[in-house]
């Protein structure tokens, strides 16, 4: 794939995906409120439940990752977010639908989940990223 052109994108969470997380934060909330347990067990679940999606929210608002790129070679290069930059591989792209899940494992051994949802990139940028994803799924094969 070495006549391939780099793809590079800056990284931004998914309002969509936020949204949905708040939502389901909501229901759950609601759902234990709901349910037939006594007043200070519910009171206590929801705090637990409230602190947990905060701190959930909190970390998907502000990624690891502020840009990546998948260069003509195969190996990703990203930048993080305090502004160093690693290498990473490819470890599973998957597409579904709208949605682009790349898992990247960098240099230093942790592991990435970038979601890119159709509101966090342009068009022509997730069009080559799909069709990439489709190449390297087949090479693998």
């Amino acid at each position: 794939m070495k006549s391939a052109i780099a793809i590079g994108f800056d990284y931004r969470p998914s309002r969509w995906l936020l949204a949905a997380i708040i939502v389901m934060a909501a229901l759950a909330l609601v759902a234990i409120a709901l349910s037939g347990a006594p007043a200070w067990a519910k009171a206590g679940i929801c705090v637990a439940a409230g602190a947990w999606s905060a701190i959930a929210l909190a970390r998907f608002w502000r990624p690891p990752v502020a840009r990546a790129a998948w260069q003509a070679g195969g190996h990703w290069r990203v930048a993080a977010a305090d502004g160093r930059e690693f290498t990473a591989e490819l470890v599973r792209g998957v597409v579904r639908g709208a949605w682009i899940v790349l898992n990247l494992r960098r240099s230093d051994g942790r592991h990435l989940a970038l979601i890119l949802g159709p509101d966090n990139g342009d068009a022509d940028t997730r069009r080559r990223l799909r069709v990439r994803i489709a190449s390297a799924i087949e090479l693998h094969t």
